[in-house]
This record gives C-alpha cells, sequence and structure tokens, in this order.
C-alpha cells in the first residue's frame, strides 16, 4: 500500500511541473467532453464533465475539495472524512441527505491519505458508481489535480 501512495504522489510531483491550464481528451470514461486545470496564488482548481455529470476540484494542503453534479457547483450536500493512521478514515456527512458521499469521502480518503469535502447535487442511484469509477480513474490518470505532495 505505501508503494502505491509513493508512486501517486511521484506522480503528482511530475504532473504539477506540467503547464498550469491541462487539455485532456484521452480519457478510459466513454462521454468524456472536456478536463481543465487552473492555478492561481497557489490555489489549484481543476473540473471535468464524463457521462453528463460535472466535478470540480479545488486542491489544497493535504486536503482536496470534490464537487460533483449535473450542473455548476452549490452547496446541496456536504461531507467529509480524514484518514487516520492504521484505522479506516472517519466521516461525516456535515449537510443534505446524499449518503454516498459520506461513502465516497471514505473511500479517497482511504486511498489518498488526504482529508477530503464531497459537495454534492443529487445523484440518481444509478449514477453513483459512474461517479465514483469516474472520480476513481481521474484520480488515478491525474493524481496532481487532487494531490499535494507535502
Amino acid at each position: 500500500m505505501l508503494g502505491g501512495e509513493q508512486e501517486i504522489r511521484d506522480a503528482a510531483q511530475e504532473e504539477s511541473q506540467d503547464q498550469a491550464v491541462i487539455q485532456d481528451e484521452n480519457s478510459e470514461v466513454q462521454g468524456n467532453e472536456h478536463s481543465r486545470v487552473e492555478e492561481k496564488g497557489g490555489v489549484r482548481h481543476g473540473a471535468f464533465t464524463a457521462m453528463g455529470l460535472h466535478f470540480s476540484v479545488i486542491k489544497m494542503v493535504q486536503s482536496f475539495i470534490l464537487w460533483v453534479g449535473h450542473e455548476e457547483a452549490s452547496m446541496n450536500t456536504i461531507s467529509t472524512a480524514l484518514s487516520l493512521p492504521s484505522r479506516p478514515p472517519s466521516s461525516s456527512r456535515i449537510l443534505g441527505t446524499q449518503e454516498w458521499t459520506t461513502l465516497l469521502a471514505q473511500k479517497l480518503a482511504g486511498k489518498t491519505k488526504h482529508q477530503v469535502f464531497i459537495f454534492a447535487d443529487e445523484l440518481e442511484p444509478d449514477e453513483v458508481p459512474m461517479c465514483e469509477k469516474i472520480v476513481f480513474q481521474k484520480l488515478n490518470q491525474s493524481p496532481a489535480l487532487f494531490l499535494t505532495t507535502s
């Protein structure tokens, strides 16, 4: 597990040296419309769409905020998860009724060892597995979009 985390961090460091705005048309998720990353004043914001869903990521030190929804970002549901040494990540829904966000935050915190905040629009039950697949594919393809190296 630790080797995989180091690989993610190494990839994130390499990608962070790339240009500030990236157009990514090569996604394994069918229907990916576009992807972009912008960095201003030390804050890195990335956004992508896939399969009719909008995703937005704000990367911070050892944490990130992920927005998932059908339209522009808003705060209907908020969940968070903390990665804990030698224990499963702890998660909680702060606002809203979308229970799937708590589980996704917990999975992401466990994989990334970052604190994760999920803001989400209401998704249909059949959209949730697709959403998770898209997020984890994007995390594997572009870890610097989500992760900090220190």
